[in-house]
């Protein structure tokens, strides 16, 4: 037996009899419509039977704005899409209207394939927040679990602050290097809804949004807006309405598409490439940045307007280097991600003291990188200092603190690395030798230098910093 998907159901509610013929007559092939010729009747159909669509005539003949009617619609049907209509040309009503919850407007006298379009696209909207919703059960199970490890004083502070800009619907603007968690801490700003579920989450690469085509990804476009549009498709402001958009670096965002991405903000509508009516969202902003807004502000490459709307709450995250006690913690937090089955990890410590010492220009990321490393390399769960990649030995330190340092003192006034009976400290004499010969002949020249030598600028600059040779130019 095949059974028919049931046509979406549209209840009209106009008092103009001929209306409701005549829609039933030309478009009830394609959908189930139903009437209504007063408010109170209109609300009493939603109370018996689940509709898609509701075209509400924003005067029901009485005198009243059919307005105050929209809140109760929502009540009894929080899904249901209500598109206003009117002969009326008083757009702040209209707008009035969006804020109330109607899904759209459209014009009384229009022609029929204007208000088929605007049944499908209510009904495509429609679909999409049963997607998501469906997708935001799939996922929650998985992201209710994120929270920051760590126990340092900076990560308390940073929870506190996630608690307290959880609780308002401000844009959030999080700083902090590439690595930090900037996405882990955007997760865990949203809001848990009635159903148990957490709200949409839409995130977006600004990095990877090109000027020619960001404005239809962000704000969608109608079928035939331009070649290639063989279909209506929403943008991804439409799929964050009731939740959160997240712009993963935001420094990267085209200059040309700010100015819209403002007003999207600030109006919180957005206007589909090809259409002209703006569609009323609610959503929240979340954006990351490992780049200084300020200095883009003050080059003229990001608009001070678009900084100063996004930068309402800040929350700047730390690099690692400076939280090293949260190390341990992390390390076993990663071990359980990477084990599949193996056993966990055990530090010896003397492995922990180079691991918490390494300035980790990849912050956590880099840190997960490396257990990651030891789970496909090393060949014992117990880590040793020799099953650490070079550059976690190869490094500059201070002394330990109850050990006796032992310093031969050379011709040239540097320690004897061959007379040092320990092994990391001979490595680490043998270096600093090394880099300061090299930072010596190019005359302080960095970039230079990390060419010559092979280097990553920021790790070779850190390298020289923890040996203090930046200070030694001229001797």
């Amino acid at each position: 037996m095949i059974v028919k998907n049931p046509l979406p159901r549209i209840l009209i509610c106009d008092d103009d009899r001929n209306l409701h013929l005549g829609l039933k007559s030309t478009l009830g092939k394609d959908f189930d419509i139903r009437s209504a010729y007063k408010a109170e009747e209109a609300l009493l159909l939603l109370k018996k039977s689940t509709t898609d669509i509701l075209l509400l005539d924003m005067d029901l003949g009485t005198g009243k704005d059919g307005l105050t009617v929209i809140p109760k619609v929502l009540e009894i049907q929080s899904d249901i899409r209500i598109i206003l209509f009117s002969g009326s040309t008083d757009f702040e009503l209209v707008r009035n209207g969006m804020k109330l919850g109607a899904f759209d407007y459209i014009q009384k006298g229009c022609g029929l394939e204007e208000l088929r379009h605007g049944f499908t696209k209510a009904l495509e909207h429609r679909e999409l927040k049963k997607r998501t919703a469906q997708t935001q059960r799939e996922l929650t199970q998985n992201t209710r679990h994120l929270t920051l490890i760590g126990k340092s004083p900076a990560i308390e502070r940073i929870r506190r602050q996630i608690d307290r800009a959880r609780n308002s619907r401000a844009p959030v603007l999080i700083q902090g290097e590439t690595g930090t968690g900037k996405e882990v801490v955007a997760r865990m700003l949203r809001k848990t809804l009635s159903d148990g579920l957490l709200e949409p989450f839409v995130a977006v690469d600004s990095s990877t949004i090109q000027s020619s085509v960001a404005e239809s990804i962000l704000f969608g476009y109608e079928k035939g807006a331009f070649t290639g549009a063989e279909k209506s498709t929403p943008g991804l402001f439409e799929e964050a309405d009731g939740g959160a958009l997240y712009f993963d670096e935001l420094g990267n965002m085209p200059l040309e598409i700010q100015n819209k991405l403002l007003r999207a903000i600030q109006e919180k509508e957005v206007l589909r490439i090809g259409s002209s009516r703006p569609l009323q969202l609610d959503f929240r902003v979340i954006a990351a940045t490992n780049r200084e807004i300020q200095g883009m502000v003050n080059g003229g490459t990001f608009k001070d307007d678009l900084y100063q709307r996004i930068n309402v709450l800040q929350i700047d995250l730390p690099p690692l280097r400076e939280r090293p006690e949260d190390i341990p913690d992390l390390l076993e937090h990663f071990s359980r991600i990477h084990a599949e089955g193996s056993p966990p990890l055990r530090f010896l410590p003397e492995t922990l003291d180079l691991i918490e010492r390494y300035p980790f220009p990849g912050n956590i990321r880099e840190l997960s990188n490396l257990v990651l490393y030891l789970y496909t390399m090393g060949e014992s769960e117990e880590v040793s200092p020799f099953d650490l990649p070079p550059k976690f030995r190869m490094q500059g330190s201070s002394p330990t603190p109850g050990k006796t340092q032992i310093r031969v003192q050379t011709s040239n006034g540097e320690g004897d690395p061959l007379a040092e009976p320990d092994f990391y400290r001979a490595v680490e004499k043998f270096e600093k030798t090394y880099l300061s010969l090299h930072y010596r002949r190019l005359n302080a020249n960095v970039s230079k230098m990390a060419q010559e030598l092979g280097m990553d600028r920021s790790y070779l600059h850190t390298k020289l910093k923890s040996y203090g040779i930046h200070q030694i130019k001229g001797r």
